[in-house]
This record gives C-alpha cells, sequence and structure tokens, in this order.
C-alpha cells in the first residue's frame, strides 16, 4: 500500500513540476496600462438645468453608476467618440435609447436630451469612461509563449468595479518621472510619462493574480531558474524595479514571513525592505511597484502585490506558480 501511495504522489509530483515552463526572463520594467470594456461605463450623472426643469438620468432615468453602455439607439458603441457620433446625429429624438449590461444582463433604458440655453446646446446629464489607465512593473517575460505577466493583482479602477469581464487592452512604454514617497499611514506613488503611441503589447487577461498578455519585444537578459514555493525560505532576497527614467536596478529585501498555501492566492510572501537607496528614494514600497520580481538564489520567486499601509517598509507577494497558473502558462 505505501508503495502505491508513493508511486501515485511521485506522479503528482512529475505532472505538477512539468506544468509549468522552467525558466523565465524578469521583468522590472515600468509601464503604461491601458484596458477597456466592449463599450462605455457610466462613472456619473449630473443635473442639467433649464429654466422650468431640472433632470440627471441617474436619478430620473433609472441609470447607475458601472453600468455598462453598449449600445445607442440599437448600434453597438465601444468608445466615447462612437457614442458622441451617434448622439449628435439623434438628438433631435428628445430621447435615446441605451443598451446596458448590468450585473452581466443586458437591459434597456431612455434618456433624454435637453436643450439648453448654451448656443442651443444637447445635454444628457451622462459622465461616461472608455478605459482605464494605470502604470505598473513587469512581472515576467515566457521566451516560449511570448507572454508577460505584470501587477500580480488585478489593474482596478473604482468606475469599473461592477465589470467583471475587461480583458482586452495595450501595455506601452513609459518612463518614471517622479516618486511621491511613502510614508506610514499613507503609501506613495511612481509618476509616469505614458507613451501611448509607442504599443509593446497587449493585454488578454486582468486577473486577481497578475496582468497578462502578449509582448513585442523583450529585453536582453539571461532567463533565470522558476523556484517552486518550497524552494523559497526565509531571509535575504531582491527585487527588480524601475524608480528613475526606464533603469531597471536591483533592490535588497529580506523575506521575514511564507505562507505555505495549496491553493491560488495572493499574499503568500511577506517581506521588508533592506535597502537602503531605495528607501531614501521611495520611502518604502509605492504604488506602481507592484509586480516587481522577487529573486532570491537566482531563481524568481514570486512578484512585490501590495504593501502595509502602516508600516510601508514591509509588503507582501504572491508566488510566481500562483501568477503562471492565472496566465495558464505551461
Amino acid at each position: 500500500m505505501k508503495g502505491i501511495l508513493f508511486s501515485l504522489l511521485s506522479i503528482f509530483s512529475g505532472l505538477f513540476s512539468n506544468f509549468y515552463t522552467t525558466t523565465l526572463i524578469p521583468g522590472g520594467e515600468n509601464i503604461g496600462i491601458e484596458i477597456k470594456p466592449n463599450g462605455v461605463v457610466v462613472i456619473g450623472g449630473y443635473d442639467v438645468k433649464t429654466s422650468n426643469e431640472s433632470y440627471n438620468p441617474l436619478k430620473d432615468s433609472d441609470i447607475k453608476k458601472g453600468d455598462l453602455i453598449i449600445k445607442v439607439n440599437g448600434k453597438d458603441v465601444n468608445n466615447v467618440k462612437e457614442m458622441l457620433s451617434i448622439l449628435k446625429k439623434d438628438y433631435s429624438n428628445e430621447e435615446i435609447s441605451l443598451t446596458i449590461l448590468r450585473n452581466n444582463k443586458e437591459i434597456t433604458r431612455n434618456i433624454r436630451f435637453i436643450k439648453t440655453s448654451e448656443a442651443n446646446t444637447i445635454k444628457t446629464g451622462l459622465l461616461v469612461k472608455e478605459r482605464i489607465l494605470g502604470v505598473g512593473t513587469v512581472t515576467f517575460y515566457d521566451p516560449d509563449t511570448k507572454i508577460y505577466g505584470a501587477l500580480g493583482h488585478k489593474l482596478y479602477d473604482n468606475d469599473f468595479s461592477n465589470i467583471t469581464d475587461i480583458n482586452t487592452g495595450s501595455i506601452f512604454e513609459s518612463e518614471v518621472t517622479s516618486i511621491n514617497k511613502s510614508k506610514n499611514g499613507n503609501v506613495g506613488e511612481l509618476i509616469s510619462n505614458i507613451y501611448q503611441d509607442e504599443v509593446i503589447g497587449t493585454v488578454f487577461s486582468n486577473t486577481d493574480y497578475g496582468l497578462f498578455g502578449y509582448y513585442e519585444t523583450c529585453p536582453d537578459k539571461d532567463a533565470l531558474v522558476i523556484a517552486n514555493q518550497q524552494d523559497v525560505k526565509l531571509g535575504p532576497a531582491y527585487i527588480y524595479t524601475t524608480l528613475n527614467g526606464t533603469d531597471v536596478k536591483k533592490y535588497d529585501i529580506e523575506i521575514t514571513s511564507l505562507e505555505k498555501q495549496n491553493k491560488i492566492s495572493t499574499k503568500g510572501i511577506t517581506f521588508k525592505i533592506t535597502d537602503k537607496e531605495l528607501i531614501e528614494q521611495t520611502g518604502g514600497i509605492v504604488q506602481g511597484m507592484s509586480g516587481s520580481p522577487i529573486i532570491q538564489d537566482n531563481k524568481i520567486i514570486g512578484a512585490v502585490t501590495h504593501v502595509m499601509i502602516d508600516f510601508v517598509k514591509k509588503g507582501h507577494g504572491i508566488y510566481i506558480e500562483y501568477m503562471l497558473e492565472a496566465a495558464k502558462i505551461g
């Protein structure tokens, strides 16, 4: 019986060890990120006043913040420009039909056009948005599949919180221009210029465990072995990240705690920043560093994901195997 059990465990271990690619090129590059839904998101409303009335679609037409407008008068809309084009053509109808996704269900609502005295301007009272734009750090490049992973968590925007399926977009060249330092109780951020005319990849998945897509070019670096969870240990390690321009540098950390996890999860690795240069420049972990690869014993073990708000020199990371599982690389 013991022999059978040992054989089964050996087979399972072999399958698990072969499921993923064995080496990856580490990241550390700061990138601009844009993801879009297939439609236009309602982010708010405002009162439109005329001489004898006031109209707000969020109060008067059952439109809600977070609604995804996918059609206007039966015509597909993918961005604000398309929506405005339809509105300009159809404004004489006084009402317009919106097809909306709310809680993953299609509904139809009508909104009014209000003609104001401001140079005969037509207003709807809607505030809309078509994309999430942010910055983050690349964790890895897989030369076999041309897939990259970044962030270690989902790219999130409060205006898009009710929309579950936003998995298309692009990544761009960017450079860090300044840093708002972190201090205990207040997390800082990297300030970056995003060059939207310099597309370097696509986005195919925005998950709780990382943002993934295909890259067009990869930095000229040596690949590193991927560590299994059991290989990670307490003690010295380092991260790659960008704090100035496009210059990726190595910074020392110390791993202080490890969660042994048997299912995909974040916050498996707890660490503190020990590098004096990094602390001098940032005060600790700042927004925009998420995704910075964590290296130990010349192996990629994970990525930076969270900062401890009350002690900003400490943070959490996700095991690299879980990012690969989320990316479905194997």
